[in-house]
Parts: C-alpha cells; sequence; structure tokens
C-alpha cells in the first residue's frame, strides 16, 4: 500500500493539501486558545487625586500671567481635561554663559521658568498612571492648554495620594 495513491491523497483518505491546511488551522486555534487563556486582564483601579508637577520653560510674561491658579488645563492635541493648576512658581530662565573662562548660569532678560502643579485624577495602572487619557511619566512632554495659554510642558514628578 502506497502513502500516497496516483490521485494525491494519503494513505487513500485525505488529500496532502487539506491535511497541511487543517494542520495549520488547528495550531491557529490552539494558539489562540492558550493565548486567551494566559491573558491577564489589566487591573486598572477607580481614578485617585494625583498631583502632577509641571515645568514650563523659556517663556515671556504674558504667557506667565495666563497661567493662573484655579483654571483647568487640557492636552492640546485631544482637548481631554489634564487638571486643575493649585500653584505656580516663577523663577528666571537662566542659561550657561562663558565669562572669565568660567561657565555661570545667567539670567535671560524677559524669559521665566514656571512650575505647575496640577491636581488631576490619575489612575494607576501595571505600566504607567494615566491622566487625562494620556501615560503620564516623568521626562514626558506635553502640550497643554486652556483659555489663555497653550504650552509645552515637562512632567517633573507624579504623586498619587
Amino acid at each position: 500500500m502506497k502513502i500516497i495513491n496516483e490521485k494525491g491523497k494519503l494513505f487513500g483518505l485525505i488529500n496532502v493539501i487539506d491535511l497541511i491546511v487543517l494542520v495549520i488551522l488547528a495550531l491557529l486555534i490552539s494558539g489562540g486558545v492558550k493565548r486567551v487563556r494566559n491573558a491577564k486582564p489589566e487591573m486598572v483601579s477607580e481614578p485617585k487625586k494625583t498631583l502632577v508637577t509641571v515645568e514650563v520653560s523659556e517663556v515671556r510674561k504674558p504667557t506667565i500671567d495666563g497661567l493662573v491658579v484655579g483654571d483647568p488645563l487640557y492636552h492640546y492635541d485631544k482637548g481631554t481635561y489634564f487638571g486643575e493648576i493649585v500653584d505656580v512658581k516663577v523663577d528666571s530662565y537662566k542659561e550657561p554663559v562663558e565669562g572669565d573662562g568660567k561657565w555661570i548660569l545667567a539670567d535671560v532678560p524677559e524669559k521665566y521658568v514656571a512650575t505647575l502643579t496640577v491636581e488631576a485624577d490619575g489612575i494607576e495602572t501595571n505600566d504607567a498612571i494615566i491622566v487625562g487619557g494620556e501615560q503620564t511619566r516623568i521626562g514626558h512632554q506635553f502640550r497643554l492648554k486652556n483659555k489663555r495659554v497653550a504650552v509645552f510642558g515637562t512632567i517633573l514628578g507624579v504623586e498619587i495620594e
């Protein structure tokens, strides 16, 4: 008895190409079932009060005047709510300047750095802290806006209370 007969059937029962297709389908289905069984659901907790520290640097005085305590902030691109400004600290912007063979930080006229403390609703997941629908990590830069200003801000700190 031949393994493959003249019609291309394996042991006279099934076509070789049909068998290969069935084996591939069985492997795909079993792999999918295994993947679904091993998938762990993302643990999403309730939103918690989160304090986010944002630095807005190298801005002019009108921008500083537009950052008012109590105003809301939104993500610039999506328009989703980021949080409410609870504190604003303003310092002069400094750049390194060489003088007498030494580098010093000198104030730049009419440029400022604002450090904002923003109170937001944050959701802590296994991977990140989500504020305003965006993963928020130290070092990330966001473009934020409100009715007065639109600025680039760098996240300096995230604290969940």
